[in-house]
């Protein structure tokens, strides 16, 4: 079971301490981080302001991706805000196959891999991260993210049988070569944890198979109204195999926002602790244990974000209805573990 601590930076003046989750191998990695993946993805300027900014009110740290085409803005940002403490970093690391997105291409993935970690090191200046993941499955051999075989495996997952590419041999041998870089990178004191993104059972499965260092985290879409604490029996299952902790990314629901933000019975729950919407939801993910990513360019919804950390608590009651309440499609694994 992960335990909660407090982690102990010095914060802005008026803000709690940030809680941390300890990670399977010990290290400890804040509940909360402000992520570049949002509205200032591809735009190196405009993320290097929000990062200073998230730094400033007392986020503790930058969950990023060579992906969002910004790492070289949270360098500038994180050096701009001259904090004076250690500032969390993940990355993620582009999967192999998908070749209209990256240049990791099937066949070359260990080495592709290796260099990828390398160039966000490089873009990021510096020499360790904290965390390094894999953005998502690899696709299928001979095929893109605009091909329907990254949909639709030869083998289905018994879980969630369409949407989960990970079960056929292709794609499971690309990934169990990313994950040996990643152990290496590991091994060689370049990054502090690593883990996986967007990954469905066969995928942890696959990986299992030759992991020598298990996955420390699985970082998956997940919020209020997918619906349920449990989706698909992802999370459970995530965190049964080898104590990986499961971290949510658009905790707001992402393009669903306004129906999670607006919806009367978060309201009516959000009232009556005199907070926002936002508050309550980003408080019911890190109720049921899971860590967190936010992003927003808003000084006051960064102050409001943090403030869902600690010093009030949703009730039994109410988070029975939080997990009762449907907003998301039908069907919530293919936002959980594709991108």
């Amino acid at each position: 079971m992960n335990l909660l601590y407090f982690w102990l930076p010095t914060l802005a003046v008026g803000f709690p301490n940030i809680p941390s989750v300890q990670l399977n191998n010990g290290v400890m990695m804040p509940v909360m981080l402000w992520g570049s993946g949002g509205p200032t993805q591809e735009n190196s300027t405009s993320t290097a302001t929000a990062v200073a900014t998230a730094l400033s009110v007392g986020f503790p740290g930058i969950d990023t991706a060579n992906h969002y085409h910004n790492q070289d803005g949270v360098a500038q940002g994180i050096a701009a805000a001259k904090t004076g403490r250690k500032v969390w970093i993940t990355t993620k690391v582009e999967p192999c196959g998908h070749s209209i997105i990256t240049p990791i291409l099937e066949g070359n993935c260990f080495n592709g891999t290796l260099s990828a970690h390398a160039q966000n090191l490089q873009q990021l200046k510096v020499k360790v991260v904290d965390l390094t993941l894999i953005h998502s499955p690899p696709c299928k051999l001979n095929s893109s993210w605009a091909d329907p075989l990254c949909y639709w495996p030869d083998q289905p997952d018994a879980i969630y049988p369409q949407h989960c590419n990970c079960a056929a041999a292709e794609p499971c041998a690309m990934m169990q070569q990313q994950w040996r870089a990643l152990e290496q990178v590991y091994k060689a004191g370049q990054t502090r944890a690593i883990g996986v993104s967007n990954f469905c059972k066969a995928c942890l499965e696959c990986i299992a198979e030759i992991a020598e260092v298990a996955p420390a985290v699985n970082q998956l879409q997940f919020h209020v109204g997918m619906p349920g604490p449990d989706p698909a029996g992802l999370i459970s299952y995530t965190k049964a195999h080898n104590d990986t902790v499961v971290q949510a990314y658009s905790p707001l629901a992402g393009d669903q926002h306004a129906k999670l933000l607006d919806n009367p019975t978060v309201t009516s729950i959000a009232q009556v602790h005199n907070k926002t919407t936002a508050q309550v939801a980003l408080r019911w993910v890190l109720q049921l244990g899971s860590p967190l990513a936010t992003s927003t360019t808003n000084k006051q919804y960064m102050v409001e974000d943090l403030q869902a950390c600690s010093g009030w608590e949703l009730t039994s009651e109410e988070m029975g209805t939080l997990n009762a309440l449907k907003i998301a499609p039908d069907d919530p694994v293919k936002s959980m573990c594709l991108l």
